[in-house]
């Protein structure tokens, strides 16, 4: 079936007559744009910005001073990174003990430093055993905490490079370490006991007072 679409008129599309889009000059008015101040409206504009952002950099710089001078007044220690006690951080494992020379410190800020070794020592108390040799160890205590600490010289072994113990004999020479209270700002020397296999080497000094202490380990040659 076809389909029906009727004739366009000759004219179609119209035509356009240029008369239809002449103006006349007095149709629209202009506004007479005075560059010079144009000029000036613009750089004040820019100057009042600069002043204000100014302004409101100076005010958030002042409340966040104002903010940590309060918080410092609150708490003086608040944003500071605590320094860790020299000796604190060393000796914390079997594998990585103190070398001799070198002083640890536990939690309960209890220092201990190895003041002296004596291998094959000869004690009255403790007839010779063919096998075996007596070693003392003096060492240093030290209470570098705010309160008292307990120490005991059964909170030390001896580990040779298996990591197998020997316990201290407590009171088997004069001045041993034995037990008490040390309060802070004191300390004290004293003399540990251990009988191990002769010539045993890589001995290391394990102190374990127990607690909320973690244990350190000190070379002992």
């Amino acid at each position: 079936m076809s389909q029906y679409y009727p004739q366009r008129a000759p004219m179609y599309p119209p035509e356009h007559n240029p008369e239809d889009y002449y103006y006349e000059e007095g149709d629209y008015e202009y506004e007479d744009f005075d560059e010079g101040e144009g000029s000036g409206n613009t750089l004040l504009q820019s100057v009042l910005a600069f002043v204000a952002g100014g302004c409101l950099v100076f005010l958030c710089m002042s409340f966040c001073g104002l903010l940590m001078a309060v918080l410092w007044i609150l708490d003086p220690g608040a944003g500071l990174s605590a320094t860790p006690i020299p000796g604190s951080d060393i000796g914390l494992s079997f594998a990585d003990p103190a070398f001799p020379g070198e002083s640890v410190v536990n939690e309960q800020g209890m220092q201990l430093t190895i003041l002296d070794v004596n291998r094959n020592a000869s004690l009255d108390t403790m007839p010779p055993v063919e096998g075996r040799e007596s070693i003392i160890v003096t060492v240093e205590l030290v209470n570098l905490g705010e309160s008292d600490a307990n120490f005991n010289e059964s909170d030390f072994l001896l580990l040779n490079v298996f990591e197998e113990a020997y316990q201290s004999t407590p009171g088997a020479v004069t001045g041993a370490l034995g037990r008490g209270i040390l309060p802070p700002g004191e300390g004290l020397e004293g003399r540990l006991v251990f009988e191990v296999v002769a010539g045993e080497i890589d001995l290391v000094v394990l102190w374990e007072p127990g607690g909320e202490a973690q244990p350190r380990y000190l070379y002992l040659q």
